[in-house]
């Protein structure tokens, strides 16, 4: 198969570069700037995780010293890689062929209650803000709860729209996610799932209900196909394979997400099925994709290019 780029919207290498006190040229982590000389170009969203031992506050605090150290990583390998933040920055690294790096939260409870942290995690480069992880937070409900967005939350998705942070609903519940949806309508502007596989093909409480893709396609939004085993099938039935993510990706299909699908893949925050050992490794994907009938024009929108336009015209 041809050499495909990648552009992926959810890591958490970030986070363990962090603490493993490792580095992104090479290291026991998923994502490498070594494994992905695989690509001909590649862009990778790092969205850091607020530990849930932490609370909220303590978990801002980490978020800065993560992203100062992994803002000092890239620095000593800036001939490899890019830190960006739009459009403009990700075609410079490209045309400069570098990997691009974006910066992205996961769970906006690190706010506390305090929406000018909003402007602080834009101004330090966070283009994406995942709005729930688990349990209920300041922001409202994830997907193990049933309770919707909170005003505080109503208040940050309505500022992400105006500040350029795209709100992610991944880890949302059903009516959190309604929530988000309604303002996205009322702002004419896409929210996305960055990690988010099917519900109708697995019923996780993680996973996207098909209303939700169908109108995240509407607004021109964008979903990412995750790797996690346990949102891909269940497990009682043997181990997952690339065979679990085709049966997700041709559900999407279905409903129309031709030019809204990419890959989320949760690298460093999952197990991940059989045969895959990081993100070198995607190309399996493609591989499956091509025997199932996908042609190289759709496999590289899946890998890069539905990616490619929708940061082109949200992230300028």
């Amino acid at each position: 198969m041809q050499k495909l780029s990648l552009i992926d919207t959810h890591c958490d290498t970030a986070y363990e570069l962090y603490h493993r006190k490792e580095n992104i040229a090479d290291n026991s982590c998923d994502i490498s700037i070594k494994k992905a000389e695989r690509y001909e170009k590649y862009a990778q969203f790092f969205a850091v995780w607020a530990n849930k031992r932490l609370n909220d506050n303590d978990a801002y605090e980490e978020f800065l010293k993560i992203t100062d150290y992994f803002n000092a990583d890239l620095s000593l390998y800036s001939d490899k890689i890019s830190a960006v933040r739009s459009f403009d920055d990700l075609k410079n690294a490209w045309d400069s062929n570098k990997i691009a790096a974006f910066l992205a939260v996961e769970d906006a409870r690190i706010l506390a209650g305090r929406i000018e942290r909003l402007d602080e995690l834009y101004n330090r480069g966070v283009r994406y803000l995942t709005l729930m992880w688990g349990g209920t937070s300041c922001i409202g409900g994830s997907h193990n709860t049933s309770g919707g967005l909170t005003d505080f939350g109503k208040e940050v998705v309505k500022k992400c729209f105006e500040k350029g942070i795209l709100p992610d609903i991944s880890h949302s519940n059903e009516k959190t996610s309604d929530d988000v949806i309604s303002i996205a309508y009322e702002y004419h502007k896409p929210f996305i799932a960055t990690h988010s596989n099917s519900y109708s093909v697995f019923p996780h409480t993680r996973n996207l209900r098909d209303r939700h893709l169908k109108s995240l396609t509407e607004l021109g939004g964008i979903v990412g196909i995750s790797l996690c085993p346990y949102h891909l099938k269940d497990m009682s039935d043997g181990k997952c394979c690339v065979d679990d993510i085709v049966r997700h990706i041709d559900r999407y299909m279905e409903l129309g997400a031709e030019n809204s699908l990419g890959l989320g893949c949760d690298l460093d925050g999952t197990s991940l099925p059989d045969g895959f050992g990081g993100v070198n490794d995607l190309y399996i994907i493609a591989e499956a994709l091509s025997a199932h009938g996908y042609s190289d024009e759709l496999i590289e929108k899946i890998f890069a290019k539905n990616y490619y336009m929708f940061i082109k015209n949200n992230l300028n």
